[in-house]
């Protein structure tokens, strides 16, 4: 009895409904005469909060930073995960790590821009495929040699890798090197770019690091092969001036009508150098520098496995979270301690406050910019959540062991950053 009371009422209810809908009258709706058009309604108040809109509001998140097999510092330590690899698992592949062990995402990336060292990129590939235009070098026979040997020969050989660099000292210079991946580099990012769905983008990495204090900056190309491949990547062996490096980005715009940027990246280990005051050479900073800064660099990234960048309890004292993932010990070698007056040129927050300070008396602010994450991994996978972080380096990949170790290996024991301390960040968001 009790559905059919139920039925009954719901009848009624829906009788009255419709009865109402027929004997109401229509309601007035003020519309233009004529030929009806969106610019009709200019002027008129709407309701619809997606009527003419015009700009873009879905979010897009990728990695604009991460290191492959042709970075000498992955390739040579265990990496080999290739470029393509990298593509496939932003997309949201199943790739199988460096350690053998199954990696997917749990949410594919928008876009990736490859990101290798410009300074030796493919060497490690030229080693393991034992490239007669290495073995024809003679400190290239050298390290292929000493690499194949292992152990203390491969440190070795590692260590003259790394101070070869610093001291601009290229005895590989005859190999062609980067000429003979970067063609095919620049080309896999083409296969796999899909305009709408994905977006597989090239840059590189200039490794300048000035008595040991981090000035790197990624570029990256917003172009394809047709006009990337017309380049090869500016290294640290060219030049350790962002001046110069600013030059080449001006010379493959002019050249190739296409587009680059570039971004500072780990200003908390660059010992007061990457937000100053001055240009490269110390001397104060002028219009024109500041200029060029502005136009090359609109974006800093401000967070990475290599600790926050935004800023620091030094800076922001009332801030809760300006603890957190601080790297704040040293310069990036680990060869000298951090001075409280370095922080402020540092930071994220603090160069945006720098570069008003300086607007004031150049009319220029060099610091006028976005900010960025990136996960600097040099995995080749782009892994950035704490639950499917797969680490840094190769050997920080998932193991029981994985922590063990440190990344900075400074002389001084207070300086040094170990593996637990890497963070598990961080993403673009455009």
């Amino acid at each position: 009895m009790r559905d059919v009371h139920a039925k009954t009422q719901m009848r009624r209810l829906l009788c009255g409904a419709a009865f109402v809908a027929v004997m109401l009258p229509s309601v007035a709706v003020a519309e233009p005469e004529g030929d009806v058009t969106p610019e009709s309604f200019v002027g008129l108040r709407t309701y619809s909060p997606y009527a003419n809109r015009t700009y873009p509001d879905q979010v897009l998140f990728g990695d604009m930073h991460l290191h492959t097999n042709l970075s000498p510092d992955a390739g040579l330590l265990g990496t080999s995960l290739t470029a393509e690899d990298a593509y496939r698992a932003a997309r949201g592949e199943t790739v199988t790590s460096n350690t053998g062990q199954p990696f997917q995402l749990v949410r594919p990336l928008d876009f990736l821009v490859v990101t290798d060292h410009a300074e030796y990129m493919g060497l490690a590939p030229m080693i393991r495929g034992s490239d007669p235009r290495l073995l024809a070098n003679p400190h290239g026979r050298w390290l292929w040699e000493s690499f194949n040997a292992g152990g203390a020969r491969a440190m070795e050989a590692f260590a003259s890798i790394v101070e070869d660099a610093t001291l601009s000292n290229d005895r590989l210079g005859d190999t062609g090197m980067v000429e003979a991946i970067w063609e095919d580099f620049v080309e896999t990012a083409d296969r796999f770019n899909e305009p709408g769905v994905f977006s597989a983008m090239t840059g590189f990495e200039w490794t300048s690091m000035p008595g040991g204090n981090n000035i790197h900056r990624v570029v990256v190309f917003a172009d394809g092969a047709d006009k990337t491949g017309q380049v090869v990547p500016f290294s640290l062996l060219d030049s350790e001036d962002p001046q110069d490096l600013w030059k080449y980005m001006e010379g493959y715009e002019a050249k190739t009508d296409g587009r680059v940027l570039a971004h500072v990246h780990n200003g908390n280990l660059s010992n007061g150098t990457a937000f100053g005051v001055t240009e490269f050479n110390g001397e104060p900073m002028d219009a024109a520098y500041a200029t060029q800064r502005a136009r090359w660099e609109p974006i800093a990234e401000i967070t990475q496995i290599k600790g926050d960048g935004e800023t620091h309890p030094k800076l922001s004292p009332e801030d809760e979270f300006a603890d957190f993932e601080r790297w704040d010990k040293g310069n990036l070698d680990g060869s000298a301690p951090k001075e409280d007056w370095m922080f402020k040129y540092e930071y994220g927050r603090s160069a945006l406050e720098t570069g008003l300070e300086l607007e004031a008396s150049l009319g220029v602010n060099p610091y006028e910019m976005g900010f960025n994450g990136s996960s600097d991994a040099h995995t080749g996978l782009a892994s950035t959540g704490e639950e499917n972080f797969f680490g840094k380096m190769a050997s920080s990949e998932p193991s029981p062991n994985r922590f063990d170790g440190e990344v900075i290996r400074a002389v001084d024991p207070a300086l040094r950053i170990v593996k637990s301390q890497e963070s598990a960040s961080g993403l673009t968001g455009v």
